[in-house]
């Protein structure tokens, strides 16, 4: 494939380049306030017009898996229509050993194809902001690019701010990368908390929720914990009733934990999708693919799970 080959080849200035343009991109998208199909608010795209869409979940530096979905999509005739989206819903990086790969291509398509593809940010794209580990991104910048690492670094810290916090794909879909955020005032004005979460990190903990939440089975009196990560919560079926009902859809996809590919949680209104392989053996690899017209009939996350692509 010319991208994993154009990704491999780039030298310091190029890399630069490409993550300054999807800056720029990103930006551009929140001035104008629209996408193909749908509209822009800070951290929330609201997706209405939709043909066909792909989900893919963390990679964590597994360039390999996801060069394989875009082979499998055809993604230069799939992108080329606009009102295809290709969401990614975050973790690019770390652990795995290419995720410079990984930075590279997405921010090429993000440029090449702007109104077909959505950078959704994950945890480990805000560690200036959540500090954690293992967060081995910079040493990889280091050793391919030397001393140029801190430019570079610097550029993708930027770029990361600008990526999305949550996706809503025709009222049938609530997109994030961890969870859902566990108060209830949250949900109730879901567009504005959603829209203005990085601006209010520091009062808000809309971000770190949205970023860090994990779904489980939870006491109902409770509806909430603290997680075992050391930052977010563990929600629990309530939450993300109450979140559906906010933002009048059927189901939440996210990712942030390895499973074996898919996994539903709280009565199936919550599918958790995973498509990193290559550190995590005993978890698989895939993939979402579906068109408007099923998406339409679907009532859960249940449903969707006849349209989850295994990579083998």
């Amino acid at each position: 494939m010319q991208l994993a080959e154009s990704a491999k080849n780039a030298d310091a200035s190029d890399f630069i380049h490409k993550i300054r343009q999807a800056e720029d991109t990103l930006q551009s998208g929140r001035q104008r306030r629209s996408i193909a199909g749908g509209q822009i608010n800070g951290g929330l795209v609201e997706v209405h017009d939709l043909e066909n869409l792909v989900i893919i979940s963390d990679l964590h530096g597994d360039s390999k898996s996801l060069f394989r979905v875009l082979s499998e999509i055809n993604y230069e005739q799939f992108l080329s229509r606009e009102l295809n989206k290709l969401v990614f819903l975050g973790d690019y990086i770390d652990r795995g050993s290419d995720s410079l790969g990984i930075m590279y291509s997405v921010c090429y398509l993000k440029n090449t194809y702007p109104d077909s593809v959505i950078l959704m940010r994950g945890n480990h794209e805000a560690p200036a902001e959540f500090p954690f580990s293992p967060h081995n991104f910079p040493y990889e910048i280091e050793d391919r690019f030397g001393n140029r690492w801190r430019e570079i670094y610097k550029e993708i810290l930027s770029m990361f701010r600008l990526m999305t916090l949550a996706t809503v794909v025709r009222r049938k879909l609530l997109l994030v990368h961890g969870g859902l955020p566990t108060k209830e005032a949250e949900a109730a004005n879901f567009r504005e908390s959603i829209a203005f979460a990085q601006e209010r990190q520091v009062r808000s903990s809309v971000l770190e929720e949205i970023l860090w939440n994990d779904p489980r089975q939870i006491d109902e009196n409770r509806e909430q914990e603290r997680s075992r990560r050391g930052l977010g919560r563990y929600f629990g079926t309530s939450v993300t009733r109450t979140w559906l009902q906010a933002t009048d859809t059927k189901a939440v996809i996210r990712g942030h934990e390895p499973c074996l590919g898919f996994r539903l949680d709280h009565d199936n209104m919550i599918m958790t999708l995973f498509s990193c392989k290559d550190i995590y053996p005993n978890s698989a690899a895939a993939y979402l693919m579906l068109n408007a017209a099923y998406l339409e009939k679907i009532k859960d996350a249940k449903e969707l799970s006849l349209h989850v692509k295994f990579l083998a």
